[in-house]
């Protein structure tokens, strides 16, 4: 019996729209969840695919010194494939042109990830092989082609040996994202080493181990190989490696984090204003229920279906939404960025579902709690019950729900905190100025039959209301400035503008008896140019005779060496120089001075390095370079700008390092399009150096950021469906209450006219209200946002704060007034049908 008046119930208040509207937010928290956490999880997987492919293997051990044969014996029998590359500098000859050459040699089984780009020859179209050359043959970079005046099948000599050149090397997959090997590489068979007689004892190589295979396989492995490891010796992941484009990939997942985070909160929202407002429109039935005889059971029995079936189809129905969005979605960024996304697996099916049914469940719980506890008194005296809308246990259970879904989806507590407590700030901001702005609206003296009058009339009449709205508002106005203005920020800064009088060219590999001709040569044909620095790589060893750590693994997880120092595991170029160079500005201590300081070398540090070494003047620094020992006293810290593309140092040494060590020269120069014939005549005439264009790498930053970039529209566009959906319900909830006053206005003779012009003046008021308090607070909150999430430095956006009132005045009444047209547009004897 009670099943079928359950049914019937339904059916009648799915077509008032009140259960509508929990449908439909249910519904969106589902797809938001599913949509985000499956784009990203997929985007997230291709990342990790390609990052495989940067390295051209799952794995690898990289060393300055040969490795132990038993390394590779061990690896194979753990089953995983192998593949050894070694790296060395040796001259190539053809054509009475003598030019040196970046080499690498790879074995047969090089890349084990990833693959090699070539041409058959220069005006060829460029493909992708699996494998390198062939033991005789040598692959070339474009740029040694017209270096040595050769073409593909031309012999070339490189060290002792005699090669042939087979192909044009475009692109291998382990290549750094900035590399001063320049346009000098070449690839050769690791069979053919020994036949170039280029690596000597002594010579100055580098090899390096790649390992394939599973999570298993690779796990048991360096379970192995850890107590093996030498000081030299590092083992890294996909996770290990640091590049420009892995630093924006992180900031990248870190937003789609934050608006899978903000389109559930307003999701949240949206649902806990609909089932408080379901319930309150539920309190006559049920009244009337207990009056004709209906048991407190069977009263819970009807609404907890009602709630079950709206549940139950809203989760279906988001779950197909949030597929076919994500499908399409994904789809559209593969084709944009050339690729193929893997598919999610069941992550986002449950963590969505059940994010779902807990909205359902705990925005839901305390509301009806309530409704069933209406008493049949209320029949006669309707004001029965009402005390009952304002539950502090609900809004509780509300903020706590809320927490716990972020937290959920997030996996970072830090992140979800921040938010958390920033939205509670603003919540209790918002309701103090609500309180405020509408009380002072009785001293404004506005004329009485005006439309602004009947506007500010009806904020004060509901005040408690329109405190609730104006925080809801202002909450969904607040999240999508802070989005739009945070991805603004973010792309601005991904841009890597460069200045105009940026250099577009690196040379490299100078030496010192170059330094004064390529000079001479540059003020000939007005190149500007940099000035020449001394360069040469070194690590930082120690401090004050304290070792830093051995370098672990993040993509095992490892910890570090407790009991050793926390460092840097990278070998920075360094260089010595007499004055501060340009760019640089002193933060601490003072630059090199003239005296003779005798044998004690000096280092000036990037102030970004004091911390990270812990280090302050007056420390000694141990350097190993080329693994002589070089002990150098910190003097002075320095700001970098690093923005500049101009040479620029973590470390510079005082003058008297000059001739400790073997260095080369480094410079930049602005190059333009008429340059071009004469920086081929000084490549003719010093073969040894080498030129690299950062123009091209900027761009192909650039290209990777703008795919980025639309994967964060596509996320922001559904969090401002969800902004749209709190307005709606809140509009929604209110709807009876303005049908009451439209009778009676109408009753007393106001024209249609000035009630609609006080119902938009009313919405833009509180818009503008919202949009100004949410622009201000994002700003503030955008600087803590930035600097804990981004690392990047925060900074105020005045411009928002009239964005925010504009936009938001706009917004809210456009929606509301949406909503109430149909209201205004029907007849007074219609409103009261509806009303009764």
């Amino acid at each position: 019996m009670w099943v079928k008046l359950a049914f019937k119930l339904f059916s009648r208040e799915f077509r008032r729209g009140e259960l509508t509207i929990i449908f439909a937010a249910i519904a969106l928290a589902v797809l938001t969840v599913f949509s985000l956490s499956a784009i990203t999880e997929r985007i997230g997987l291709n990342i990790a695919q390609k990052s495989s492919d940067f390295i051209a293997a799952d794995r690898r051990l990289s060393s300055n010194h040969a490795f132990d044969p038993q390394l590779l014996t061990k690896a194979n029998e753990l089953g995983l494939k192998t593949a050894k590359v070694l790296y060395f500098d040796s001259m190539l000859f053809a054509n009475d042109e003598l030019v040196l050459g970046s080499v690498k040699a790879g074995s047969n089984a090089y890349p084990l990830k990833g693959k090699l780009t070539i041409k058959d020859n220069l005006t060829s179209q460029a493909y992708e092989v699996a494998t390198g050359p062939k033991a005789g043959s040598i692959w070339l970079s474009e740029g040694l082609f017209y270096t040595l005046n050769v073409k593909v099948g031309d012999n070339v000599e490189l060290g002792a040996g005699i090669f042939n050149v087979s192909k044009v090397l475009v692109k291998e997959p382990d290549a750094p994202f900035f590399s001063l090997s320049g346009n000098k590489r070449v690839l050769l068979s690791y069979e053919d080493i020994p036949v170039t007689k280029a690596v000597q004892a002594g010579s100055r190589v580098f090899h390096r181990l790649l390992f394939a295979g599973n999570e298993q396989q690779l796990s048991n492995y360096y379970a192995w190989l850890k107590p093996q490891l030498k000081s030299n010796q590092n083992w890294e992941g996909i996770k290990d490696r640091q590049s420009p484009l892995g630093n924006n990939l992180d900031r990248a997942e870190r937003f789609l984090l934050l608006a899978g985070l903000f389109g559930i909160m307003l999701a949240a929202v949206a649902m806990a204003v609909s089932a408080k407002r379901y319930c309150e429109r539920q309190y006559d039935p049920v009244a009337m229920m207990k009056t004709l005889g209906g048991s407190r059971k069977v009263i819970r029995n009807i609404f907890l279906l009602h709630l079950s079936l709206v549940t139950g189809f809203s989760i279906i129905a988001g779950l197909l939404l949030g597929f076919i969005l994500q499908t399409i979605g994904a789809d559209y960024l593969a084709n944009f960025m050339g690729t193929e996304l893997p598919q999610a697996g069941m992550r986002p099916w449950l963590l969505s579902g059940f994010i779902g049914l807990i909205c359902a469940l705990m925005f839901s719980l305390k509301p009806l709690l309530d409704l069933f506890d209406i008493p049949p008194l209320r029949v006669l005296r309707r004001n029965l019950g009402d005390t009952l809308a304002l539950s502090r246990l609900h809004l509780f259970l509300s903020f706590m729900t809320i927490f716990v879904l972020m937290w959920l989806f997030s996996g970072e507590i830090v992140t979800t905190l921040i938010l958390f407590a920033s939205t509670l700030l603003v919540i209790a901001v918002l309701f103090g100025i609500s309180r405020l702005l509408f009380a002072a609206g009785r001293n404004l003296g506005l004329r009485p039959g005006s439309s602004w009058s009947l506007a500010i009339a009806t904020l004060q009449k509901r005040a408690n209301a329109n405190a609730i709205q104006l925080i809801s508002f202002a909450l969904a106005i607040k999240l999508m400035l802070f989005l739009v203005v945070l991805k603004n920020d973010i792309i601005t800064d991904w841009q890597m503008q460069v200045p105009p009088n940026a250099p577009n060219m690196f040379i490299i590999n100078i030496s010192e008896q170059e330094v004064d001709p390529i000079t001479q040569f540059f003020t000939e044909n007005n190149i500007a140019h940099e000035a020449f620095y001394p360069v040469f790589s070194g690590r930082v060893d120690a401090v004050n005779g304290e070792e830093f750590a051995r370098s672990v693994s993040k993509q095992e997880g490892e910890e570090k060496d407790e009991d050793a120092r926390e460092g840097v595991n990278r070998e920075p170029n360094l260089t010595w120089l007499e004055s501060l160079p340009e760019g640089n500005e002193i933060t601490e201590g003072k630059w090199f001075t003239n005296e003779d300081t005798g044998d004690e070398i000096e280092v000036s540090v990037f102030d970004g390095w004091q911390e990270t070494l812990g280090l302050k003047l007056g420390d000694t620094i141990t350097l190993l370079v080329n693994e002589q020992p070089i002990e150098a006293k910190v003097t002075s810290f320095r700001s970098v700008d690093w923005g500049s593309l101009k040479p620029n140092f973590v470390m510079i040494l005082s003058p008297n390092m000059a001739g400790k060590i073997p260095v080369t020269y480094f410079s930049a120069a602005k190059l333009e399009d008429k340059h071009t014939k004469d920086i081929s005549h000084l490549l003719q005439r010093y073969p040894t150096i080498s030129m690299i264009d950062i123009k091209s790498q900027i761009e192909q930053a650039q290209s990777i950021i703008a795919q980025v970039s639309l994967a964060i529209g596509f996320v922001l566009s559904i969090v401002l469906i969800s902004g749209a959906l709190v307005l709606v319900s809140q509009v929604q909830a209110s709807l009876a209450e303005r049908m009451q006053e439209v009778v009676i206005l109408r009753t007393l003779g106001a024209k249609g006219r000035l009630i609609k012009l006080a119902t938009l003046y009313e919405f833009m008021l509180l818009g503008a209200i919202a949009g100004l308090v949410a622009a201000i607070v994002s700003d503030v909150a955008l600087l803590v946002i930035q600097q804990q999430l981004f690392n990047v430095e925060g900074r105020m956006h005045p411009y928002i704060w009239l964005l925010g009132p504009l936009s938001g005045a706009i917004f809210v009444s456009a929606i509301g007034y949406f909503m109430v047209a149909r209201t205004m547009r029907q007849n007074t004897q219609g409103l009261l049908r509806k009303i009764a």
